[in-house]
């Protein structure tokens, strides 16, 4: 029986720190923007159909945009369930694609699509199924088959189906002190 060299095991634990940092990085949570929780929810569509009575359902079609506070969701239909005092408790949206979006408190952004977004308004959760993507530009991007983001803490859940992964990019960490990268010079010549 061989013995592993040295350098070896202390490559593979630098490795597994880099992607454990990394991996933490992209968890951190950083709270969605906690005054959209007191912003009236907007809806604006083509038309709608159903029953704004306490448990009533409406569905909304074509160019349906529902906000609330910096929280946007955009698709083609949107299926929204009401609770017993008559306020948004879910939304269904199914789009070419959907779209998510929202601020966190320290004016980060959130920017997701996928084929169906259900979004439950009580807990704060978006979970983005079919060609799922979801862009935070300071961490990074998430794409598979089914996200689940969480726009109260910023956590996120992956899985892909068949033979699909999830494919997931880090944002580098910015060093203190460090100059942002130089633009390339515009060499196109203006009339």
């Amino acid at each position: 029986m061989q013995s592993t060299p040295r350098t070896s095991h202390a490559s593979a634990k630098a490795l597994f720190a880099a992607c454990g940092v990394a991996l933490l990085a992209l968890t951190t949570p950083v709270m969605a923007k906690k005054s959209d929780r007191n912003e009236e929810v907007h809806v604006d569509a083509k038309t709608f159909d159903g029953s704004q009575q306490p448990q009533g359902i409406v569905i909304y079609t074509n160019k349906v945009v529902i906000t609330q506070g910096t929280l946007k969701i955009t698709g083609d239909k949107a299926t929204v369930y009401l609770n017993d005092d008559n306020s948004v408790k879910r939304a269904v949206i199914d789009g070419k694609p959907a779209t998510v979006q929202q601020q966190d408190e320290v004016g980060n952004w959130m920017h997701g699509h996928a084929s169906n977004i259900d979004y439950d308004n009580e807990t704060s959760v978006a979970i983005l199924t079919g060609n799922a993507h979801v862009d935070q530009p300071n961490k990074g991007t998430s794409d598979g088959d089914k996200l689940t983001y969480n726009t109260e803490d910023s956590t996120m859940k992956g899985e892909s189906n068949g033979t699909s992964t999830i494919h997931m990019t880090f944002q580098p960490k910015t060093q203190p002190g460090a100059a942002p990268a130089a633009k390339p010079a515009d060499n196109t010549k203006k009339p």
